[in-house]
């Protein structure tokens, strides 16, 4: 996948997020955010530092602030899209919501919990997921812990099968004209992932389906070790 190919699919992205109703259908909480919060624990923290790549409306800030109730919840939030990030501000005021392009730069803040939901399947081409992956990971703090999840989509529901391996337009609610780009990351894909980041300290300590074929990873930083 040359350049000229990854900007137009990251326009393609964009605009349907812009167009696509999407914050309407992004209410309720996923299952999975709680069977990973389960595997995880701040008994030690007073405050967490946490960390939402692709928060959208800012609604895993309520859950986490529903599921910790005995602890401070230290939210920050980025993502590109200017309408879920309004929605995200005004219901959700003790949150750091930041216009950011997670694909360029993630702030290397040290967070104790960096998560990432509904986003990997998105990033076009081999380079560009290289260092999203090691990006995400230089923000989480030794002993702290992050949290990625990848879509097992059902490809006979692609509107368009493109010419990279595993890449497809996907189309919305039965309108011709909203598009986006997914990529299905195969077993090899995540195998690889979690080797990078085994080399850069993370321990996989969790994994499992849920969440309309969601596949999610919890990692724990165990070190320091830096490749």
């Amino acid at each position: 996948m040359n350049q000229a190919q990854i900007n137009e699919i990251l326009k393609l992205n964009e605009a349907f997020y812009e167009k696509a109703p999407f914050s309407n259908t992004r209410r309720s909480y996923w299952k999975g955010w709680g069977r990973a919060v389960e595997v995880i624990s701040f008994n030690d923290h007073s405050t967490i530092n946490v960390l939402d790549v692709g928060c959208g409306n800012g609604r895993f800030l309520r859950f986490l602030k529903e599921r910790l109730p005995a602890s401070g919840i230290k939210y920050t939030g980025l993502d590109n899209n200017g309408g879920m990030l309004k929605e995200a501000r005004s219901n959700y005021p003790d949150g750091d919501f930041l216009t950011a392009d997670i694909l360029e730069k993630i702030p290397e803040g040290k967070f104790d919990l960096s998560v990432c939901f509904g986003v990997t399947h998105h990033i076009p081409g081999r380079e560009l997921r290289d260092r999203f992956f090691h990006n995400i990971a230089e923000t989480v703090k030794p002993e702290g812990y992050l949290i990625i999840t990848f879509w097992n989509f059902d490809t006979k529901k692609a509107v368009e099968k493109l010419d990279g391996a595993n890449d497809f337009l996907l189309g919305w609610d039965n309108t011709p004209d909203l598009k986006r780009y997914c990529h299905l990351y195969s077993d090899e894909e995540m195998t690889d992932i979690k080797k990078g980041l085994a080399g850069k300290g993370f321990s996989l300590i969790s994994s499992f389906t849920e969440d309309a074929s969601n596949i999610y990873f919890v990692f724990r930083k165990v070190d320091t070790i830096r490749s």
